[in-house]
């Protein structure tokens, strides 16, 4: 039997990886720095095999994560973040002809309903298959993925990758039915009848609306709506030489203009409420959009889709804005400027602000409650609904997140699923007590911390705008195992003994990063004092102090000492511990 939620509860103590910022910042805490390690020494497979441990989608994520790791990442102070998210591509993009999917497997355990094979569904599904469950995804789509395929166009996301993925998670023994939509091919009262839990895991597809006058005329489509006919195949409006006026500033909207400029479009616009510093999508998708030729508009906002014929779209009427105080998320809010209204022609208007999920399914017989705004009502920690068995995560409670997190939601509903179902069967623990190791920080690259930050090369964009080929290349080895190389390995935390320290300065004299400095001597006698007539042991100032946000790990300060007084401490998980294995475990 597989232990993958157990670690994954393991995972969530923040002793593991105290000091670690880009694994503490990682929504499912990866072990980055373990990862980089490997491809810095060339072994892509175990990369690959170590992202998996916590990270069911790790070639998804390698494109389309929103690299919460890097945001913490130690190596900013110095120049700039280690690329983590291209590394991990690399390691699944390299270690292709060498890992091996798992052997077909068939579970004993109880039967598991979940509805949705999007991010969230699938992760809960991939964690407890590995504990021995039968989950049943059903999907209402031909094909799995959820957003990720249906949503994300496959410039960004090749549809092999997917599907590659999505094979591993059916050989751990997860079962997915396609073109199955819950309350029209099957009912959710026959899913209670048959499965001992269900998840609710459908995403969040339906387009929310401008609620603007002429919204319903045509030649408006709706961001989500239209990915969603570009990613099936389906039948497009004609594009050749037409202008099109896509309102938003998230990913979505970056999707369909650029899918639109693939298509044809002679023209296309995105209308953005705010300034350039507000949207939320970064710096590098707005300017591969603008070298595709989009035009940004900033600081407009629709009033109305008008009309020449009351028919058909021609355009969109814009008032300017202007910025106001920061709202709730602590960007300014825009506000009107009166009297600055005017029309920007278009043959197609195309809302991409939000997306919400469909609650179609959800009627007043299921027993589900509601919350006032029309969502399904969960327990935040748990996802637990008010029926005991059923459960909700990811985009469907909260609306349209990135995957990292998504997935981060689909673990943690896994946990609680499993929880509930044990309880039946005895109970089960897994103890993995924490080591201390005073290991050597392993060796560096010569110039390590003068290595700049590498870049992936783009396809050339002739090619961008007549294709739907992936955008971006995979670092060649070589880059990747440099780029691997900018790592500090933070797991190795300085550490220091003030009752054997002389204080001879050389640890101070050799740090080229001057993170570490003396207290002065006054301040270290009064402290010795203070704590003498009070009974304590010396606290508080101490001979050498650092700051830790500044510490490349050169270990020059270590090696220099002459008591052995400075250390690099790395903490590692402990072994394992098996009671009571529960029944039907492999």
């Amino acid at each position: 039997m597989s232990d993958s939620k157990r670690d994954f509860e393991f995972l969530s103590d923040p002793k593991v990886y105290e000091g670690v910022p880009c694994q503490t910042n990682c929504p499912v805490h990866t072990d980055v720095e373990g990862y980089i390690k490997f491809i810095s020494e060339g072994n892509f497979d175990a990369a690959h095999r170590l992202i998996r441990e916590t990270n069911p989608f790790p070639a998804i994520c390698g494109r389309i994560c929103q690299h919460w790791c890097e945001r913490g990442c130690n190596r900013r102070m110095v120049d700039q973040s280690v690329s983590i998210m291209q590394l991990k591509r690399s390691a699944t993009d390299y270690s292709n002809s060498t890992f091996k999917l798992p052997e077909q497997r068939y579970n004993t355990l109880e039967r598991v309903a979940i509805i949705g094979a999007g991010p969230a569904g699938l992760t809960t599904a991939h964690d407890l298959a590995k504990l021995g469950y039968r989950p049943t995804v059903f999907e209402s789509f031909p094909h799995p993925g959820g957003m990720m395929r249906y949503g994300i166009p496959a410039y960004r996301l090749p549809r092999e990758v997917i599907d590659f993925e999505v094979e591993y998670i059916k050989r751990l023994g997860v079962e997915i039915r396609y073109n199955t939509a819950v309350g029209k091919d099957i009912q959710f009262h026959e899913l209670q009848a048959e499965y001992k839990a269900i998840l609710i895991a459908a995403g969040a597809h339906k387009a929310v609306h401008m609620k603007v006058p002429g919204e319903d005329l045509k030649g408006v489509y709706h961001g989500a709506t239209f990915m969603r006919l570009v990613n099936l195949g389906h039948s497009l409006p004609p594009m050749s030489g037409k202008v099109v006026a896509v309102v938003g500033g998230g990913f979505t909207a970056m999707d369909v203009s650029r899918s639109c400029i693939r298509l044809g479009a002679k023209t296309v616009y995105i209308v953005y409420r705010r300034t350039r510093a507000e949207i939320p999508v970064n710096e590098k998708e707005i300017h591969e959009a603008e070298e595709e030729g989009i035009i940004f508009r900033y600081l407009e906002a629709p009033l109305e889709v008008v009309s020449k014929d009351g028919v058909n779209a021609s355009g969109l009427k814009l008032i300017k804005n202007e910025l106001g105080e920061p709202d709730a998320s602590g960007r300014r809010k825009p506000r009107a400027v009166e009297g600055s209204e005017f029309v920007l022609e278009a043959d197609y208007v195309m809302p991409a602000v939000s997306q919400a999920p469909d609650m179609s399914f959800i009627t007043g017989k299921s027993g589900l409650r509601l919350t006032n705004w029309g969502t399904l009502d969960v327990k935040s920690d748990t996802f637990e609904t008010n029926l005991p068995g059923i459960y909700a995560t990811g985009d469907f409670i909260t609306g349209t997140r990135d995957v990292i997190n998504v997935v981060a939601d689909g673990h943690r509903a896994a946990i609680s699923i499993d929880a509930y179902l044990r309880n039946t069967r005895g109970e089960y623990k897994v103890e993995k007590p924490l080591e201390k190791l005073n290991s050597q920080v392993p060796v560096k690259k010569a110039e390590y911390d003068n290595i700049q930050r590498h870049y992936p090369e783009n396809i050339n964009i002739d090619m961008r705008l007549k294709t739907f080929e992936e955008v971006e290349r995979t670092y060649d080895k070589q880059d990747a195992m440099e780029e691997a190389a900018r790592c500090f390995q933070c797991s190795h935390t300085w550490t220091y003994n003030s009752e054997t320290c002389i204080l001879c300065g050389n640890c101070v004299d050799v740090c080229p990063q001057r993170c570490l400095g003396m207290a002065e001597l006054s301040e270290l006698e009064f402290n010795r004092l203070y704590n003498e007539n009070i009974g304590l042991t010396q606290q508080g100032i101490t001979g050498v102090e650092i700051d830790r946000d500044l510490c490349i790990r050169c270990t020059f300060c270590s090696q220099v000492c002459p008591t052995d007084s400075i250390d690099f401490t790395c903490y590692k998980k402990g072994s394992k511990t098996k009671k009571g294995v529960p029944e039907g475990s492999k």
